[in-house]
């Protein structure tokens, strides 16, 4: 004989509630007194009350085959208080693409909010006011940020590691994956002296996720990486020191193929008149499949539409506050060809996969 399912109805009639009431007690919803959702929580368990998985695939189902309706709105907190950077959607415009294009399919939309024109207690009253419960955190304009706010109240996720303080679920490029991508491909090309250049910077806003895999991969190729070229901003005050720095790294380690993230190395390589044939050159971030330059595309847009995707599952889980264990949701970088990485021999198997 079938055993009768536990149904909401049921915990509704045993609690003395309103099925909707049991439906919000369920989600944990601040909408409700603690004492509330903690008395009905204990009644379904003792009930042996489970979701149904059968309609939670027709409800899902449903959302994917009928057009989208308005859910609400995301924030796009950008937190350019006292900097001169243009903001962020501009700075990491495929984010805001991606981000926009998948709320646009999920019925949301996506609006952003500025520590530049208001202050983050005025934001807060003004997204409690309007009902937004949903915070994206584009990448921060100074590494190591901390951002005092009343998270508690809101599901918040964070593009990238330069949010220090609270340490939030994130979603970023797959970065140690990317740059142990790079290795392997350019070393199938036939590249044997890779050298890694990178900024200071980038090292702390990236948790040194690409300098770990490009020596990661050395080590699992057994071989000996070359010394790793770290510089300050090439682009202020040290363009002259960088220039006769790189130079001499240049000379010392008589690298065949270069992997950066910063464009300012491709610009000395021409400045040096140094062509590809002597030494190649691949990027870690291309700013489009499309530059004429070798190296990974970060797959940027997807890593927004991954953002949209995580945060509303969030807010249907009712998810709120700093997370006592973060997340990180990683989206994998693509290889592209370049003229400025031409191959010297011909890969007779495709190149491996990261594993």
């Amino acid at each position: 004989m079938a055993v009768r399912r536990v149904s909401q109805k049921n915990v509704a009639d045993a609690a003395g509630v309103h099925v909707t009431t049991v439906s919000l007690a369920l989600k944990n919803s601040p909408r409700l007194p603690i004492e509330t959702r903690e008395k009905i929580q204990r009644i379904a368990r003792e009930l042996g009350y489970q979701p149904d998985p059968m309609l939670s695939a027709l409800t899902i189902y449903r959302r994917k085959v009928h057009q989208p309706y308005f859910q609400g709105t995301l924030a796009w907190l950008d937190n350019l208080k006292g900097d001169s950077q243009p903001p962020a959607k501009a700075r990491y415009r495929d984010y805001w693409d991606g981000a926009v294009e998948r709320c646009s399919e999920l019925g949301y939309q996506i609006e952003e909010f500025s520590t530049d024109e208001m202050s983050l207690s005025r934001i807060s009253k003004i997204l409690k006011a309007r009902g937004i419960s949903c915070i994206l955190l584009p990448p921060q304009p100074r590494h190591l940020s901390h951002i005092k706010f009343d998270w508690e109240n809101f599901c918040a996720l964070s593009f990238g590691f330069s949010l220090a303080f609270p340490r939030l679920h994130l979603v970023t490029n797959a970065q140690y994956r990317s740059a142990r991508q790079a290795v392997r491909t350019i070393r199938s090309y036939g590249y044997r002296r890779i050298g890694f250049t990178t900024l200071r910077v980038i090292e702390l806003r990236t948790d040194q996720n690409f300098s770990s895999g490009y020596l990661a991969e050395h080590r699992l190729g057994r071989r000996e990486p070359l010394p790793i070229f770290e510089f300050d901003d090439a682009q202020k005050s040290v363009r002259r020191t960088f220039l006769r720095d790189f130079a001499k790294w240049l000379r010392t380690c008589k690298p065949d193929a270069i992997i950066s993230l910063d464009h300012e190395v491709a610009n000395a390589l021409k400045i040096l008149e140094i062509e590809p044939s002597k030494c190649a050159y691949a990027s870690l971030h291309l700013d489009s499949a499309e530059s004429g330059v070798a190296g990974i595309c970060q797959n940027d847009k997807l890593v927004g539409r991954a953002a949209v995707d995580y945060i509303v599952d969030m807010y249907n889980r009712n998810e709120r506050g700093v997370p006592a264990v973060p997340y990180r949701v990683l989206v994998e970088g693509t290889w592209v060809d370049g003229p400025t990485l031409p191959r010297r021999v011909s890969p007779a198997v495709p190149v491996a996969p990261v594993l």
